[in-house]
């Protein structure tokens, strides 16, 4: 019986050990997976995860560059943007902003109307769709036309980083995504137009 007690013992030994070991991996496991903080994923990234964000060009600038991280643990991006001015333009007359232009896991297909361009944006994240929806602030002055528009390839791949820059002599006028529930992320594609004054 002292034998049987000795080896039941021994065992029970063996098991807490490699319960202890196993919850430690799993801890570091889990630690590793932990988003980098925003500004060590993106460097200048100008949003934090899982919160909201409102961003405006100075001026009369326009965003002419877009970037992103996108991290699995918090199923969300963090973002940067660039502006630059219009030659010739030296302020809007009209600036207004989109209604939400997503439903949390929807297409977006929007372009600002009126022969506006994108000199703003804003965005909410919610957890349970793991999802975020996007307003548009839209800028325009009298008499602007765009034209000679195009829509990009598709500027990120589902989980990977996006850097979009605004080819020279267009300007951002669109934003078209998909949302994926397997990856939990977007795609992005944008609508770019040339303007005349």
């Amino acid at each position: 019986m002292a034998q049987g007690s000795r080896s039941l013992r021994f065992l029970l030994v063996l098991a807490v050990i490699g319960l202890l070991l196993c919850q430690g991996d799993a801890w570091r496991r889990r630690r590793r997976r932990r988003c980098k903080s925003p500004g060590q994923a993106l460097t200048g990234a100008q949003t934090r995860w899982d919160a909201a964000f409102q961003f405006e060009c100075p001026g009369s600038q326009v965003i002419r560059r877009v970037s992103s991280v996108h991290c699995n643990r918090a199923e969300d991006r963090v973002w940067k943007f660039g502006c630059g001015s219009v030659p010739g333009l030296p302020r809007f007359d009209e600036e207004f902003w989109s209604g939400w232009i997503n439903d949390f896991d929807g297409v977006m297909n929007f372009q600002c109307p009126f022969d506006a361009i994108i000199t703003g944006l804003r965005s909410e994240h919610n957890n349970g769709r793991e999802d975020r929806r996007w307003n548009v602030k839209c800028s325009r002055k009298r008499g602007m036309q765009t034209y000679n528009c195009a829509l990009s390839p598709y500027a990120n791949s589902l989980d990977g980083d996006m850097n979009y820059s605004v080819s020279s002599g267009y300007y951002l006028r669109g934003l078209h995504s998909f949302h994926s529930n397997k990856h939990e992320d977007r795609r992005y594609k944008f609508n770019v137009c040339k303007i005349r004054l």
